[in-house]
């Protein structure tokens, strides 16, 4: 209820996703939560994304490659999952590269 809260929440998420990101060297995350993942993604220094693979069981919600200033985020696999987007499957098929 505080004014403010859900873009501090998604920003300091961000913080805490570039921190692991670099640290462990991912290379494919999902972010969850529409707002969030902007806010997210603004944090990471992501400038932009590019589709890499269409999930056709998903709708709205492929697998994209991120674009970034950072060299640890630049070609990163960046999933955004929103909403009610995906099926039962959706954060395994995305760590499983299956695109469903």
């Amino acid at each position: 209820g505080q004014e403010g809260a859900r873009h501090r929440l998604g920003r300091g998420l961000g913080e805490i996703l570039r921190s692991l990101t670099i640290e462990q060297s991912l290379r494919r995350v999902v972010i969850a939560g529409g707002d969030t993942s902007s806010h997210a993604l603004g944090e990471m220094g992501v400038d932009a994304l590019t589709i890499r693979m269409p999930l056709p069981a998903s709708p709205g919600s492929p697998l994209c490659v991120a674009h970034a200033r950072v060299k640890a985020i630049d070609g990163l696999e960046v999933a955004l999952k929103g909403g009610q987007v995906g099926t039962d499957r959706y954060f395994s098929a995305i760590r499983d590269g299956l695109g469903g």
